[in-house]
């Protein structure tokens, strides 16, 4: 596979019960061992994933499979927000969707290598046999010739027809939008940094820049108990109140 061919996930389904391996951006590989059983799980397996499975308490569209509603082990709360951008972004942008996913993989790994956590087994397959079922049709629709180019293309996009748009708004009054946009980007940087490390491309100056706002702008739109007081607080209904 070439280095601009994008991850792929392959499993010796005929080798030894539990070994697999992960080939990332640029010849990375990533033991999930295990990840899956010979074969994959079965139907009683995962059937019974779902009721081992805890639900987070995320936003995003509820999907057909477990991790497409980011309902996540609880042992592996940190990526569900990495799945509520990869929903998020799906029908825009497919091959972005699916960098997502399989940087949630990657981090799943990571976060419980030995999969000992309850449901992280199934979580685990679950999530790999979608990775290797839509690696290939994604990789057709990308734009650019290699992933970190279309995730730093992307990126550029979002914040433009996003955060540029909300900011400029004439009555700056949806907060909330706003501020879910500026998680968003800061789980697509994530994402992006990753791709690009793995691919030994470096970070366009630019985008850089632009993450460094976005990362001021955060500061100022962190959760509050009682009232807003950044800078586009003044429309707010508690704002108006005479008494404030």
């Amino acid at each position: 596979t070439s280095p601009t061919a994008g991850p792929r996930v392959s499993r010796d389904l005929r080798g030894k019960e539990g070994e697999g391996a992960m080939a990332a951006p640029g010849g990375r590989r990533a033991d999930f061992s295990s990840a899956a059983s010979p074969g994959g799980p079965s139907p009683a397996g995962a059937s019974s994933a779902g009721r081992r499975l805890l639900r987070t308490q995320t936003v995003g569209n509820m999907g057909e499979s477990i991790f497409d509603s980011e309902v996540v082990p609880s042992s592996l709360v940190e990526i569900a927000p990495i799945l509520r951008v990869a929903n998020e972004v799906e029908a825009g942008n497919p091959r972005v969707a699916y960098l997502c996913r399989f940087y949630a993989f990657e981090k799943a790994h990571r976060l419980d290598p030995t999969s000992s956590g309850r449901g992280v087994r199934q979580f685990k397959t679950a999530l790999l046999q979608r990775l290797e079922r839509e690696n290939d049709p994604t990789l057709k629709g990308r734009v650019h010739q290699s992933d970190a180019r279309e995730m730093q293309r992307f990126y550029r996009e979002y914040y433009k027809k996003y955060i540029q748009a909300l900011q400029n708004a004439a009555d700056k009054a949806d907060r909330a939008l706003l501020t879910k946009a500026y998680q968003t980007a800061a789980v697509l940087f994530e994402v992006l940094k990753a791709v690009n490390v793995s691919q030994s491309v470096e970070v366009d100056q630019a985008i850089l820049d632009t993450h460094n706002k976005i990362e001021e702008k955060k500061k100022l739109y962190v959760p509050y108990n009682i009232l807003p007081l950044d800078p586009e607080s003044t429309d707010q209904a508690i704002m108006q109140n005479p008494e404030v």
